[in-house]
């Protein structure tokens, strides 16, 4: 049954651990990862559309070149047209010059080609074309689609130009326009892209470059203006995987930080943990100290007083020195273990006290002359800083008094060689605020962060209890107490009661 448990317990931790780490890390990666891919494809989306309106525009500028070059000729031709040798010849040399040409034609306007730049081995009319009548009809230059050339038999576009005279054509200049030629011209300029030239059938006319088909791509697209084409750039990814390595690098990233993050708070948690048991079991120690001085501190005061009644008996009756001189010792323990057992009695739950309003300033006013007593002996300067506002809280007055002895006390001891101790009160926010400061030998850290810490003491007769005592105290006015000290320095000793509402 235990076994059991312990693997029921184990699971809800992995389940727990799983849904504050891993469920995040995949869902966060997710989100990345898919932002990440977007923002690539993207840019190379943005890279293939460069490339798809680049070899656009180049085929735009050769078709825009050679309407223009048509345009010329069709002049010539118009002022020579009954030299057919000399046209011929203009022809011919026209070709030679550009291979992406196949061939220019002259043609009636019956069809009939009458001189060629290439050879012609029968007579070829093309009025069934399209194109060609689309020319007479409109009497401005037309774009064929691509079609193979009844003369040289490869695919080709043609482009007609009108020759018109006095407002009457008397004939059409073609121009064929070779596609594996501007092929080949967008081929000797591309990079690692791949181009790929439809019609408005979607019939591939120009494909240049290659991408496995198993490689993923990107693509865009852009329409060629004159013509009723499509060029399409596509661009490989380089990582076919992209958004899978992404997601993993992102995941791995993200559930490490996860992990570090889960344990720095385990551990903030660990600590505060610690030291909130640390907290409770001061509180408890105190509670356990006071409730057991509450039982017996007057069991033990009792005896105390009959056994110093005793002893002065005793001492009237034995007048020898050494005897006086023990019964000075046990008298002075006497009244030590009576001064240990009020400090205990302290402890306790003062719930027998009533609280009062009295005000700081004259707290500080009755105990200054004890305190002044101490300081002259102790040949320290001791120098009272009153509040000029009124500082009224709710306390037992003899209480405050043991506790600024208590601080007064302690700072004396620590100038053995005289100094200068400082007491000041002022209000502070919603707080009276009471320090005490010296110029003494100070505290390290490691004894600062126990000196609160019941029956801890540093001096050779101390029942530590003094600190303990005052801090009950200030806790029971509802303020707390603070100590900071500096080895060979000092240490400031900060009470903070709070203030009665009328006094704001």
């Amino acid at each position: 049954m235990k076994y059991k448990q312990m693997i029921q317990s184990q699971s809800k931790r992995l389940l727990i651990y799983l849904m504050i780490t891993l469920v995040p890390s995949i869902i966060i990666s997710f989100i990345l990862a898919h932002q990440k891919t977007q923002e690539v494809e993207a840019d190379y989306r943005s890279q293939a559309r460069w490339y798809a309106d680049f070899h656009a525009k180049t085929i735009e500028n050769f078709i825009g070149e050679t309407v223009g070059r048509l345009d010329m000729l069709a002049t010539v031709i118009n002022i020579q047209r009954n030299n057919l040798d000399g046209v011929e010849k203009i022809l011919i040399e026209t070709q030679e010059k550009d291979p992406r040409f196949s061939g220019f034609y002259w043609a009636n306007p019956e069809g009939d080609l009458l001189i060629s730049s290439n050879e012609l081995s029968s007579s070829v009319n093309v009025s069934d074309r399209p194109y060609f009548q689309q020319a007479l009809k409109t009497g401005q230059t037309s774009i064929s689609e691509a079609h193979i050339g009844r003369v040289t038999g490869r695919l080709i576009i043609t482009i007609a130009t009108p020759i018109i005279d006095d407002g009457q054509i008397k004939g059409v200049l073609l121009s064929s326009l070779r596609l594996d030629e501007i092929g080949d011209s967008i081929r000797s300029v591309i990079k690692d892209e791949m181009i790929v030239v439809k019609d408005d059938t979607g019939k591939a006319l120009i494909m240049t470059g290659w991408i496995a088909p198993e490689k993923r791509s990107i693509q865009s697209s852009i329409d060629i203006a004159k013509l009723p084409w499509t060029a399409t750039a596509k661009i490989a990814l380089e990582d076919a995987h992209l958004y899978r390595h992404t997601f993993f690098q992102y995941i791995f990233v993200i559930f490490t930080v996860a992990n570090i993050l889960l344990l720095l708070t385990q551990y903030v948690r660990l600590k505060h943990k610690v030291k909130k048991e640390a907290a409770q079991n001061e509180i408890q120690k105190l509670e356990l100290v006071g409730n057991l001085a509450a039982s017996t501190a007057h069991e033990i005061r009792n005896p105390l007083t009959g056994i110093k009644g005793l002893v002065k008996l005793l001492s009237e009756e034995y007048s020898d020195k050494k005897a006086q001189f023990y019964f000075g010792i046990i008298q002075e323990e006497i009244t030590r273990i009576n001064a240990i057992v009020g400090e205990l009695l302290m402890l306790g739950k003062p719930s027998s006290h009533i609280l009062k309003t009295c005000d700081a300033n004259d707290i500080i006013i009755e105990i200054e002359p004890i305190i002044q007593s101490e300081a002259n002996y102790m040949n320290v300067q001791l120098s009272v800083h009153h509040s000029n506002d009124n500082l009224p809280i709710s306390c037992v007055k003899d209480h405050i008094k043991q506790v600024i002895l208590n601080l007064a006390k302690n700072a004396l001891q620590a100038m053995p060689n005289g100094g200068c101790l400082t007491i000041s009160l002022e209000q502070n926010d919603d707080f009276c605020l009471i320090t005490v400061k010296d110029n003494g030998e100070g505290m390290p850290k490691e004894v600062l962060d126990q000196v609160f810490n019941p029956f801890f003491t540093m001096k050779k007769n101390g029942s530590g209890l003094g600190l303990s005592v005052c801090k009950r105290i200030i806790d029971t006015c509802g303020g707390n107490i603070s100590i900071q000290s500096t080895p060979h320095k000092g240490t400031q000793v900060e009470v903070r009661i709070p203030l009665l509402p009328e006094s704001n």
